[in-house]
């Protein structure tokens, strides 16, 4: 019975006419790479597809970044004698006799008919050949009806999407990505936001092989990544750092991200910080830490642990996280650093040899791993 797909954007519609053209460029084109090649127009603010499949890629689609909601849908001709005639076969279909039940219409272009005189004529039709009971506030089913132009989309279902921007619209960002829960919440947080990701982790590719899969879900694209063997590294850190390995550890993370940064000319880095979380994540350790000339975003800083929790589950990523813990975190972090001695305990132990070293050998020798 469905034969069009209905998705609705939400921000993308705000933005400048040439600005929305190219945006809505970007999410045809994610739409593509999730469904294959399909028969797809646009009108008036919305993407339509014709597919004699809608449910199915209505589910696909509403974890494509961008999409605020689809809906399988009936398309027609916009005269009345045709969207009542379907309107009430869909509603034979979907309401039980003494559901309760309202009709919706929304109108753009020249027409002969109000929006409420499509409303009073299907619903009296639904009425008469159902005997259900009209109810605006709280209906057990909806009929919508869409009239666009000359043409008119019937449906009684909108399915919530991720909303956020298209996928690669906004730049490249590298996400520190770890084992832990919050750091690919974050890396989702941004690539909702249209920014693709490169991944940094310092450990090897098998920790975080399911979580790079499952991010890779969303964007139905290999994400680029570099893998930097790290234990050797951390141990000299933490011989020379004591209760500021921490700060210390952070801080080279920041500062490989920067120079992965001025390779894949990304605009920025993404972090999983946390104010209060840990003992690292004080405001004045985050400030400590933050050694970069380059953005860092940290899009989870103002979040109860119990929300990123949540946004985890929903994405998928919270089953995958593997729990390991740091053999080098002091018994007493220190909660409190300042510039003066981070600086000095660097210069101490020669952290810019080891910046290059890992340059030279597996940022610039090895290259990303996909």
């Amino acid at each position: 019975m469905y034969n069009t797909v209905i998705i609705r954007y939400g921000e993308i519609f705000l933005k400048s006419e040439f600005i929305r053209r190219e945006f809505e460029k970007k999410l045809i084109r994610n739409i593509k790479k999730r469904i294959g090649d399909a028969s797809i127009f646009r009108k008036r603010h919305r993407i339509y597809i014709k597919t004699e499949n809608a449910k199915e890629v209505s589910e696909r689609l509403k974890t494509v970044f961008g999409i605020v909601s689809v809906s399988p849908a009936i398309k027609t001709d916009a005269n009345v004698e045709n969207i009542t005639e379907i309107s009430l076969a869909l509603a034979k279909k979907i309401i039980r006799p003494g559901e309760r039940f309202a009709v919706r219409a929304e109108r753009s272009g020249r027409h002969d008919f109000s929006s409420k005189d499509i409303e009073n004529l299907v619903g009296e039709e639904i009425l008469n050949s159902i005997h259900g009971r009209v109810d605006l506030e709280n209906p057990d089913k909806t009929i919508f009806i869409e009239v666009r132009d000359d043409l008119a989309f019937i449906f009684d279902k909108k399915i919530k999407g991720l909303g956020g921007l298209p996928y690669k619209s906004q730049g490249r960002l590298i996400a520190l990505l770890s084992t832990g829960i919050d750091s690919p919440v974050a890396a989702w947080m941004m690539m909702r936001r249209g920014c693709e990701i490169v991944v940094l982790h310092l450990g090897n590719v098998n920790e975080i092989k399911e979580i790079m899969n499952r991010l890779e879900f969303f964007t139905d694209e290999k994400i680029k990544s570099y893998i930097i063997p790290y234990d050797k590294i951390l141990e000299k850190i933490s011989e020379h750092s004591g209760r500021y390995t921490c700060i210390v550890c952070k801080r080279f993370m920041y500062r490989i991200a920067e120079r992965i940064a001025e390779i894949e000319n990304a605009h920025g880095i993404v972090t999983g910080e946390n104010i209060g979380q840990v003992a690292s994540q004080t405001l004045e350790n985050l400030k400590v830490i933050n050694c970069l000339d380059i953005p860092v975003y940290m899009p989870l800083v103002g979040m109860d642990k119990e929300d990123i929790i949540k946004i985890a589950k929903d994405i998928g990523t919270y089953g995958l996280v593997k729990g390991k813990k740091c053999d080098y975190i002091p018994k007493k972090p220190v909660t409190r650093s300042s510039e003066e001695i981070i600086t000095k305990i660097e210069e101490e132990m020669g952290i810019e040899r080891f910046i290059e070293n890992v340059q030279d050998n597996f940022i610039l020798k090895k290259g990303p791993s996909r």
